[in-house]
């Protein structure tokens, strides 16, 4: 075994010293139902909703979203292993995606684990993810949208140490907001018709399933935490006044530092995290949260500016945050020197539907370039630029997070992205983006180390439904002891299983836990990633030519 003597004394006495961090285990009884809710005054509305009961674990891992019919408010921390019996009592098969999530395929929701009417499905995993903003749907092939529409979804919130050592609002004044749109009809019913090439786009704004919503505010700061749960709507977010969005997070979590917009560009199934400071208003001042006008270019329906929501200053309270200046470390920032493939994936429309990457759906098939080895440090080019006919498309990616390299237009489609590009929020981890008609978007991900076949698609969902998904074929993990990506297994990933200790991160085995078995395999695989080793490859690295920007 190689270098075994180098440190059997060294790992003895770590093992002896060190203690492991304790996770909760969080055991959650869940089912899909069909229910009414009063949404508008008269005849309650018909919908399809998730409910829950804690098993075991902390009973705040549930909250329900008051005078909603939307699913309760799922809160865990990093390091928890979740486990979520859910039973399907709708009339159709479903399934449920972690949205974010960086789990398992077995988990993650795709349609080929779809529960039956009447059937059940365990979702057993470890949160490995980083304090953010997280949610969860169904993902039914040819149905996800309507199951999302008629109510089944919510938020999936994550916590850790290093978010909750930030003075940020918490209680009351950590809002979530999930944003949607609906038409209704003369009975007060769900009306989930008139769809066109553009998606679905209804009459009535919901904010967590309520219409008119307002909140009253008092003069505090809160942390709203944004959710784009529509159908197809690009939303363009501004306050009434022009008071500024200072973001503090995104898909994947809080950012290294606030940064301050005019307005925000959020597609469907993506999350912002804003700082909304209310403490310099007035009681009796009523604020809205409004999504302006923007260019149609980017689809029939898309751009138009309406009121969303409002708060109501209705009592003064005295306030002691400030913002702050730092947020939470980015952790491994890519770079486009270290990548060893390249993907690039085409939006293109043809015989009258949206496709990536060249053809519909299909269960189980990835294509050769659709494939890569986990754990790997890839590009990833998405074109939005060919076909007779362009929109804007919400691209959501399972699995990893990413970190958005690059935009670039063409001047066809210059004006329209200038009334749009001041709110695009690039920085940090992103699983979602909005790209552009005639919009080139280049990502560095870093696949995940859970091996399986992942989706990819439209979060606009009567696109997906139509096809606009294809699968990722995450393989094997080349070489998982090298926790450093240096193509070494060397001390410098034995220090980073012992600094994991207890959490997801210095995971090795594959289990999404860090402890013995992991110092066991780096010790035992201990030397460099060369040709012999696991049969990988002879080189370290393949010779890939420098992305460009543009």
């Amino acid at each position: 075994m190689r270098g075994f003597h180098m440190f059997r004394i060294t790992t003895i006495a770590v093992l002896l010293t060190s203690s492991s961090l304790t996770a909760d285990l969080v055991q959650i009884n869940m089912d899909q139902s069909i229910s009414t809710h009063p949404i508008l005054t008269g005849t309650e509305t018909t919908t399809w909703r998730y409910t829950g009961q804690v098993m075991q674990g902390p009973t705040s891992a549930l909250t329900v979203i008051p005078n909603s019919y939307l699913g309760p408010i799922i809160h865990v921390n990093t390091g928890d292993e979740v486990r979520i019996h859910m039973q399907n009592n709708l009339a159709y098969e479903s399934t449920t995606h972690w949205h974010g999530l960086d789990i398992p395929d077995a988990v993650d929701g795709h349609p080929k684990d779809a529960m039956p009417a009447g059937g059940s499905y365990d979702y057993d995993f470890i949160v490995r993810n980083r304090a953010a903003t997280y949610w969860y749907h169904p993902h039914p092939d040819m149905m996800t949208g309507e199951q999302v529409y008629r109510g089944l979804a919510s938020f999936f919130i994550v916590s850790d140490a290093a978010e909750q050592a930030l003075d940020l609002p918490r209680g009351e004044f950590d809002l979530p907001l999930c944003i949607q749109d609906a038409t209704f009809s003369a009975s007060n019913q769900l009306d989930y018709g008139n769809q066109t090439m553009s998606g679905f786009f209804g009459d009535t704004t919901l904010v967590n399933g309520n219409v008119n919503y307002n909140y009253s505010a008092a003069t505090r700061i809160y942390r709203l935490r944004l959710l784009n749960g529509s159908q197809s709507r690009i939303l363009k977010l501004a306050f009434s006044d022009g008071t500024p969005m200072v973001v503090i997070g995104v898909d994947g979590g809080l950012l290294e530092a606030p940064e301050e917009y005019p307005y925000l560009i959020m597609g469907p199934g993506e999350r912002l995290e804003v700082w909304a400071d209310f403490s310099n208003k007035n009681v009796g001042d009523v604020l809205s949260l409004n999504t302006l006008a923007f260019s149609d270019n980017t689809g029939p329906g898309q751009g138009v500016a309406k009121s969303l929501m409002t708060f109501t200053i209705d009592r003064a309270e005295s306030e002691t945050l400030v913002l702050p200046t730092t947020l939470v470390p980015m952790g491994e920032v890519f770079n486009a020197a270290d990548i060893q493939g390249q993907k690039t994936w085409a939006i293109n429309f043809s015989f009258g539907n949206f496709f990536i990457n060249g053809g519909p759906f299909s269960m189980f098939y990835a294509a050769s370039n659709e494939q890569s080895p986990g754990d790997a440090l890839e590009m990833v080019t998405i074109t939005n630029t060919s076909g007779m006919l362009k929109y804007a498309h919400p691209m959501h990616f399972h699995g990893r997070q990413f970190q958005i390299y690059s935009r670039s237009i063409t001047s066809q489609g210059a004006t329209g992205y200038n009334t749009v590009k001041d709110g695009l929020v690039d920085s940090g981890w992103q699983d979602t983006f909005v790209i552009m008609p005639y919009e080139t978007v280049k990502y560095l991900v870093r696949w995940s180390r859970h091996p399986g076949l992942f989706m990819y698609h439209c979060h606009n969902l009567p696109h997906e439904d139509m096809g606009m998904m294809r699968n990722f074929h995450v393989l094997d993990t080349t070489c998982p002891s090298d926790l450093t990506h240096d193509a070494m297994v060397d001390v410098s990933d034995f220090l980073e299983v012992i600094a994991n200790w207890g959490t997801p991160f210095g995971d090795v085995t594959g289990d999404d836990l860090t402890n013995v078995n992991d110092v066991l395999a780096t010790i035992s695989d201990w030397g460099i990633c060369n040709a012999g080793f696991r049969d990988i490859p002879n080189t370290n690295k393949p010779t890939i030519s420098l992305p460009s920007k543009k």
